[in-house]
């Protein structure tokens, strides 16, 4: 069989041609796969990187109005009222001589007290003379009808306390057994003088 001088060149084209094709498939290839690697390695470093947080609007602070204070309201104590002889059923209460008043004061059976305005004082007798010291209002006192009242016992109070200003009302504290009795006399009834003997008994006048 003859040789044709043309058949190795012939081949030798094919041969090469495909050579060169399958190089550039295997660059392509290797370039997608380098192309892969990159779009990987970018894709984790996006989701490595943390999102922006979400920052909300400050809703703008509302001013509440303040509490109106509420008027306080004084509450004033006031002081226990006095305990008088009923002037309504006609009672009068008086000592039976100026003797018995003073005795009774000497020996503090009795108080005997002026009070005016917001002072009180209360009769001291020290060896026959009378004076008078302030003193607290006693929470319970009886009046004393003021035109019973010695002169000199007045005469005592107005020579150092002498306030044309003030009325002076007169009072009289008793101890429990003399109130006992005054409250028995106050319960009969009717009217009268009531009279403080010098040896603390009382009796009612009518």
């Amino acid at each position: 069989m003859s040789r044709s001088p043309l058949a190795y060149p012939l081949t030798r084209n094919a041969e090469g041609d495909a050579g060169g094709v399958a190089d550039l498939q295997t660059d392509v290839m290797r370039f997608m796969a380098i192309l892969a690697i990159c779009l990987v390695a970018i894709f984790a470093l996006v989701q490595s990187i943390p999102p922006d947080p979400v920052i909300e609007p400050v809703p703008a602070p509302q001013s509440v109005p303040a509490p109106r204070p509420e008027p306080k309201t004084e509450v004033k104590a006031e002081p226990p009222a006095p305990q008088v002889p009923d002037a309504q059923q006609g009672f009068t209460l008086q000592f039976e001589n100026d003797l018995a008043l003073t005795r009774l004061v000497a020996r503090n059976e009795i108080g005997l007290y002026a009070i005016g305005g917001d002072k009180s004082l209360r009769m001291n007798v020290n060896r026959g003379r009378f004076s008078f010291w302030p003193a607290s209002t006693p929470n319970q006192f009886h009046e004393m009808n003021s035109s019973t009242v010695p002169h000199d016992v007045a005469t005592a109070l107005f020579r150092n306390h002498d306030d044309p200003a003030i009325t002076i009302k007169w009072g009289v504290t008793l101890p429990a057994d003399m109130q006992q009795r005054l409250d028995e006399l106050l319960q009969t009834g009717g009217s009268g003088a009531i009279y403080i003997a010098a040896n603390g008994q009382l009796r009612l006048e009518n």
